[in-house]
């Protein structure tokens, strides 16, 4: 398939004179997908753009060269596919050969598609989001509807952190004209002659980037950094309180009015993240310059950026300010957490743990890193934190764990009332021109644009006309609104609810609104579906809801799935209900998502707890949940429907349909008809002992060792031992079946007295029967870290073969004992199993 993608490239070229790479065919790949632009000086001067995608590089060449400001559409023509060698070309080509002029390797990296690229090419706009060490953030290829036989797109930029306005992007392509790889300018490429002279080496100096890049792609896109960010995607968030929590098993920090960030460090690397998910880095270059130098190889801080005004209060209008007027070096950062220190996950270690480390780190730090102190608890502790004009507390239990969501374990307490509001239209001011007189403000509520009511002060005559040019281009003709808002108002104007706000108010009206509202401050850093209406909980409430046993009678919600009936008792004769049930897989859910996803599986539902009826379901249904999706199968004549989920939402909305299981193919969507792990299930007989069955795993582990395979064990959370070998996607299900059978079989012939391979009852008597039937199509196995429909509440977990010497039963980790340590381990024993990648011969 890729030679033929590349016939039009090698036809065009005599390899006997010109030095570009052969057209071979590359390695397909789905992820760290490369993209370079090579800056050529043929007949027309031009800049490729190369994707890859299916082994070679998709080419346009951008004839004016690529563009910051989205305002600009760049003419982008399809050329003919490359070999992903040509990535590495920067040289000459020589005279009266096709292209001939030198060429440049002027930004290269990595490219994220938004979508499956093929669906996206047949539409003809391609949505993608790219790494470089020039080019950053999402832009966009557009296929245009001409009669010319060229195929001609557009390259136009988002309107993201990374654009530029016009006057800045003026100027950018003549100030970035050497190549990132060398270093040289096209002078310098046509002096070194013809053919590839690239040598790959350091500047002598950094490379120019665009203004809002001062920290180079090559750094801020290391590995570490990367797996870092997909290891702790959200940040700890507090539930907002009437009162302040008291006693010894709080501690309570100033609550700072300002940005809240996430730093990942690594190798003196620094990436800044808001918790909306967005890369601030070029915001905050202070901060990044001072984490950066901070005593650590790696790390991942929690900390909050606040500009203090002169009475030494955090000043979030005075934050807005700096950052607008490009002063980040007013800016402080205060770090209150600590995730990840030189390779190690602290999210399972006690807060005032992780606290005790964070302030040895920052012992030395100065201004403008500070170590955010706690005080013990007083009763009069907010009181005084009002009167000395601060924000509020946060008050936190010492011994919480970090789990990257809204708990109760942390609590916020406020000294009046403000949050974030969306802008869903505006009312013109009457004594200026082109300003806003008032503020429409609105909050999500079950996915529905609610109407909080309007905001008239706060902000100065300049402002008002800023923030009116702002919204402009998102005028709308009808109401955003779910309500009835300013019907047969002329002075109002709806815009798309794209846009937050700071708000602080006097009280909630008893029909949802606010009143005395007061302008604080446009925000940024959060998704404008995650404002919802924040209505303080009661202290005594919140508290005795952290207390074991404690049954709640409302709702809670993890990572946005409500989750009903919570203080249901789904295991009899234990505390443990349907709530204890979602935290814990809201919990392993990063763990788990790897063993699940793009996987068919089956579920046993316990609908009212494992004591009353309880049963399979593979089939989907309505009401399942949005992230819940269907797949349709035909085997040998039958049609079949099947579940599978893509990401932690869709796992949750599962478990809040009372499932407890999670069984699973061998197999993937994308290699449906091969499995890509192969499974035996030890099931022993009533009279075994554990023992046994832990030889009889080590037994496998010895056999499939020999056939040059590694394998990794895991306790049932039943009776047995699963040992599992990860295999290349390979060999379809009947190969796959007759491997698994005459291992097996093998395996009973051998030792006859200690083995089965027959499934059938009368067989297994003082045995263990070797289940090889897993390894079929639409057999499932259950998944690592499942729980069990059993009174113990055992679940299934990956372990290491030293491990295995210490368990007594293979239900030994229960939901009431897993602690960090058991966590931690799981992790690595998970990210090992899937580095593996090994050949299953037959």
């Amino acid at each position: 398939m890729t030679r033929k993608l590349l016939r039009k490239y090698n036809e065009k070229r005599d390899f006997g004179i010109t030095a570009e790479p052969r057209g071979k065919a590359g390695k397909r790949s789905t992820h760290n997908l490369r993209f370079v632009i090579q800056l050529h000086e043929a007949t027309r001067t031009h800049y490729d753009l190369r994707l890859e995608w299916h082994g070679v590089m998709k080419s346009w060449a951008v004839t004016k060269g690529p563009s910051y400001d989205p305002a600009d559409k760049r003419l982008a023509v399809r050329t003919e596919d490359h070999p992903m060698d040509y990535n590495e070309f920067e040289g000459v080509i020589p005279d009266k050969q096709y292209g001939a002029g030198p060429v440049m390797i002027w930004d290269e990296g990595v490219w994220m598609p938004e979508d499956d690229p093929e669906k996206m090419e047949k539409k003809g706009h391609i949505t993608f989001t790219i790494d470089g060490s020039r080019m950053r953030g999402q832009w966009h290829l557009v296929r245009m509807h001409t009669p010319d036989k060229r195929e001609n797109w557009l390259l136009i930029k988002s309107k993201d952190d990374f654009a530029l306005s016009k006057s800045k992007n003026d100027g950018f392509l003549q100030r970035e004209n050497t190549s990132v790889v060398t270093g040289r300018t096209m002078a310098d490429i046509r002096k070194a002659g013809l053919g590839k002279t690239t040598q790959r080496k350091q500047p002598s100096k950094p490379l120019p980037v665009p203004q809002k890049q001062l920290k180079t792609s090559a750094q801020r896109s290391s590995v570490s950094l990367r797996s870092l960010m997909k290891q702790y995607p959200d940040p700890e968030l507090a539930t907002l309180v009437d009162k302040q929590p008291n006693g010894d098993a709080w501690v309570h920090e100033i609550k700072y009015d300002g940005y809240r960030l996430m730093a990942f460090v690594d190798k003196g690397s620094v990436i800044l993240r808001t918790r909306g998910g967005k890369d601030w880095t070029h915001k905050f270059i202070p901060l990044e310059k001072a984490i950066a130098q901070l005593p650590v190889e790696s790390a991942v801080f929690d900390l909050e950026a606040c500009v203090l005004n002169e009475r030494g209060q955090s000043d979030f209008g005075a934050l807005q300010a700096a950052l607008s007027d490009n002063n980040p070096g007013a800016i402080h950062g205060y770090i209150f957490d600590l995730l990840n220190l030189n390779g190690e996950d602290l999210t399972n270690k006690q807060l005032i743990d992780r606290k005790a480390r964070l302030s040895t780190i920052l012992r030395k730090a100065k201004a403008p890193l500070h170590f955010s102190e706690h005080l013990e608890s007083s009763p009069d502790l907010l009181e005084k934190a009002c009167k000395i004009g601060a924000e509020g507390l946060v008050s936190k239990k010492k011994n919480s764990l970090y789990y990257g969501r809204r708990t109760s374990d942390w609590v916020k307490s406020k000294c009046g009332l403000e949050q974030e509001f969306v802008i869903g239209g505006f009312m013109p001011a009457k004594d200026q021109v082109k300003a806003i007189g008032a503020l429409l403000l609105g909050y999500y509520k079950n996915n529905k644009f609610t109407y909080a009511g309007k905001v008239g002060t706060g902000y100065s005559r300049k402002l008002a006309k800023e923030i009116y040019h702002k919204l402009i281009p998102l005028t709308i003709t009808t109401s955003p609104f779910q309500e009835k808002v300013g019907r047969g108002r002329r002075d109002y104007a709806f815009v798309k609810p794209e846009i937050l706000c700071e708000i602080s108010f006097m009280e909630w009206t008893p029909d949802g609104h606010i009143r005395h509202a007061s302008f604080k401050g446009l925000r940024e850093d959060k998704s404008p579906k995650r404002v919802i209406e924040e209505i303080p909980k009661s202290i005594k409430q919140v508290s005795k809801a952290t207390e074991p046993g404690f049954q709640s009678k409302g709702d809670v919600s993890y990572r946005g799935v409500t989750i009903t009936h919570p203080e249901r008792i789904v295991f009899p004769d234990t505390t443990i209900t349907k709530g204890d049930v979602a935290e814990y897989y809201d919990r392993v859910a990063p763990l788990m998502l790897p063993f699940v996803r793009s996987r068919l599986i089956s579920l046993l539902r316990c609908t009212n707890g494992i004591g009353g009826e309880c049963f399979f379901q593979r089939n989907p249904m309505q009401g399942m949940g949005d992230e819940v999706y269907s797949k349709s199968l035909t085997h040998k004549g039958n049609k079949h429907n099947y579940i599978y989920v893509q990401n932690e939402v869709g796992l949750l909305q599962i478990v809040q349909m009372g499932t407890i299981e999670f069984h699973a193919w061998q197999s993937s969507l994308s290699h449906q008809g091969k499995p890509d792990q192969i499974i035996f299930d030890l099931d022993p007989d009533a009279g075994v002992p554990f023992e046994a069955v832990k030889l009889a795993a080590l037994d496998i582990r010895n056999r499939l060792k020999k056939l040059n395979l590694v394998s990794f064990p895991r306790l049932s959370g039943g009776k047995g031992i699963h040992v599992v070998a990860p295999i290349k996607p390979e060999h379809g299900w009947e190969e796959i079946k007759e491997f698994a059978r005459g291992f097996a079989e093998s395996m009973a012939r051998e030792i006859p007295a200690a083995y089965v391979a027959n499934m059938s009852k009368k067989k297994r008597t003082g045995k263990i029967f070797v289940d090889f039937f897993r390894n079929d199509f639409s057999s499932t196995a259950i998944v690592p870290f499942s729980l069990r429909a059993r009174d113990a509440a055992s679940i299934a977990w990956p372990i290491t073969w030293t491990e295995l010497k210490k368990y007594k039963k293979a239900s030994a980790i229960q939901l009431n004992n897993i602690d960090a340590n058991v966590i931690q381990m799981a992790q690595k024993v998970s990210a090992d199993f899937l580095s593996i990648s090994q050949t299953l011969k037959l």
